[in-house]
C-alpha cells in the first residue's frame, strides 16, 4: 500500500507519467511490477521513461523474480535508465542463473574463459529450459 500511495503523490507532482491504474494497483507482486516496467522500458500505453523502467524492474527482482533480474542486469551492464554497474549486472545475473533462468545461464557460459564450466553451464540452461 505505501508503494501504491508513493507512486500517487509522485504521479500527482507530474514526476511519473500516467500508468494504467490496475497495473499500478496490481503492482504489488513481483510480477506486476515486472510487467509495469517493461511498460515503461517499450512505451506500452505510456510515455518511455527507462527510469521507471528500472525503478519497477528493479522492484520485481528484488521481489525473486528471475526474468526480472536478468533484465535488470542487462540495464544495469548499459546504463539503461540507472547509472553503468557492472558488478551489481553480474551479481543480479548471478542470482537469476542461480534461480535457473535459462538465459542467465547461457549469458554466464558465454563469459565464462573456462571451457568446462561453461559446458556445464549450458547443459544446466537446456535443462532448463526442458523443464521450465
Amino acid at each position: 500500500m505505501k508503494m501504491l500511495a508513493l507512486l500517487l503523490a509522485l504521479a500527482c507532482a507530474g514526476t511519473v507519467q500516467a500508468a494504467p491504474a490496475t497495473v499500478v494497483a496490481q503492482a504489488q507482486d513481483a510480477g506486476s511490477a515486472y510487467k509495469l516496467g517493461l511498460m515503461y522500458r517499450n512505451g506500452t500505453g505510456v510515455a518511455v521513461d527507462a527510469g521507471l523502467a528500472a525503478h519497477w524492474i528493479g522492484v520485481a527482482a528484488r521481489g525473486g523474480l528471475a526474468q526480472a533480474m536478468f533484465t535488470l542486469s542487462n540495464m544495469l551492464a548499459a546504463g539503461e535508465g540507472v547509472t553503468a554497474d557492472a558488478g551489481a549486472a553480474r551479481r543480479w545475473l548471478e542470482e537469476a542463473a542461480a534461480l535457473g533462468y535459462p538465459a542467465a545461464l547461457q549469458e554466464l557460459a558465454m563469459r565464462e574463459p573456462d571451457p568446462r564450466q561453461a559446458e556445464l553451464l549450458l547443459r544446466q540452461a537446456a535443462h532448463a529450459l526442458q523443464h521450465p
